[in-house]
């Protein structure tokens, strides 16, 4: 009679090697009686890195969020359109400790200025009490500022070609640091004013500054 031959199962040694090692894990996992039960380890991934605390999957605050902490800037301004989208920049802003204090007399001299129609008189104003002109300065019709030096400097520029929205949205995110507004917007955020027979727009701002500067007071555009 022929001796059986033995062929290697196909699964190999799995079919004696895994149930071993079963029995192993599991007399190991605390089934034979020891003490330290299963320890768990927190393993880093790429995606946690840089993650902090609220900030989701690592991310970093969008890049139009605002700076933390309190409001440092305040800008005060006007807008006084003369036609032809041309128009005259009444600008005060600065440290809010150096706005806050003088706020009526910005609108003192605000509410003193008269633009007269075309063909007529140069464009007037009087200067408060306690406050000085400056030597002329490009692109400014006047610049005024308190004598004991406590103010930023408040000037009137030039008539500029610029529109509201432009101007507006340039002044809030560049120099006060706040977001921009659409032109639904727009008429939230200032208030309408007569100067005589001309209509201005006032705007007031806090924020805690943005990356302006030396920039022109003005933005062409609507």
């Amino acid at each position: 009679m022929p001796r059986p031959v033995c062929r290697p199962n196909r699964w190999g040694w799995s079919v004696v090697v895994l149930p071993c090692l079963l029995a192993g894990l599991i007399a190991g996992c605390g089934g034979g009686g020891g003490d330290e039960g299963i320890k768990t380890y927190k393993v880093a991934y790429p995606d946690d890195a840089g993650k902090g605390a609220g900030q989701g999957q690592g991310q970093g605050p969008a890049p139009e969020a605002v700076p933390d902490g309190p409001p440092k800037v305040r800008f005060l301004g006007a807008i006084i359109p003369v036609g032809g989208d041309n128009s005259y920049f009444v600008r005060f802003t600065g440290p809010i400790e150096k706005i806050d204090p003088h706020e009526k007399d910005f609108d003192a001299f605000l509410n003193s200025i008269r633009v007269p129609s075309e063909g007529g008189k140069p464009i007037s104003w009087t200067v408060p009490a306690g406050w000085n002109e400056l030597p002329p300065k490009q692109m400014r019709v006047v610049t005024i500022q308190k004598a004991d030096g406590s103010s930023a400097e408040l000037y009137v520029s030039d008539p500029i070609s610029g529109g509201l929205l432009g101007n507006v949205n340039r002044w809030r995110t560049d120099f006060v640091g706040i977001k921009p507004v659409t032109q639904a917007e727009l008429k939230d955020v200032m208030k309408e004013i007569k100067l005589g027979d001309k209509t201005a727009y006032r705007v007031d701002f806090r924020g805690p500054g943005g990356k302006g500067g030396g920039m022109a007071p003005f933005m062409k555009g609507k």
